[in-house]
């Protein structure tokens, strides 16, 4: 029964990983007399979800927050970078075009994959994840990806992108 606690015993549940918990699993064979084995890491990994995933998907209480950045330049400005072994939940996302006179041209990527590009007229608002025509349902975010955006045509400062968002796993 401690083979699998043997191989992860000099780690806390703060510092344990799922690639650890899939490589000391991995070694457990679906057989009958495995049954202890299986049953151990169920509780290890049970042990792992009460700490990095308390909700099983779902935001993880009193971890929301609001982000916004600005686009000060044609280049891709990160707004949310996950930490690792985190999961973000976006629930709201919105740009706003400042410049009252100018309109702008603006991508919002998701890692390397474009999620929006439009135009945006000058002093109005679109709303890219909750309610409104074209909106998106909420996404997720997670460890390796990254929401960012730029625009053109707009003066400096003048584009904002918010974001809504909480954690559904922990690092």
């Amino acid at each position: 029964m401690g083979q699998i606690r043997d191989q992860l015993q000099n780690l806390t549940a703060a510092d344990l990983v799922p690639s650890q918990l899939s490589s000391a699993g991995g070694k457990v064979f679906v057989s009958a007399n495995a049954v202890r084995a299986q049953n151990d890491l169920q509780a290890v990994v049970q042990f792992w979800r009460d700490v990095h995933a308390p909700t099983y998907g779902l935001p993880i209480p009193s971890t929301g927050k609001t982000d916004s950045a600005q686009d000060t330049e044609a280049v891709f400005n990160d707004v949310l970078i996950p930490g690792a072994n985190e999961t973000l939940y976006l629930n709201a996302m919105s740009v706003t075009n400042g410049d009252p006179l100018n309109a702008a041209d603006i991508q919002v990527k998701v890692g390397d994959a474009v999620f929006a590009s439009f135009t945006l007229n000058g002093g109005l608002t679109v709303v890219l994840i909750g309610y409104g025509d074209g909106a998106s349902s909420a996404l997720y975010l997670t460890n390796g990806q990254s929401l960012s955006f730029n625009q053109n045509g707009a003066g400096a400062n003048q584009v904002v992108l918010t974001v809504s968002h909480s954690k559904s796993v922990q690092g």
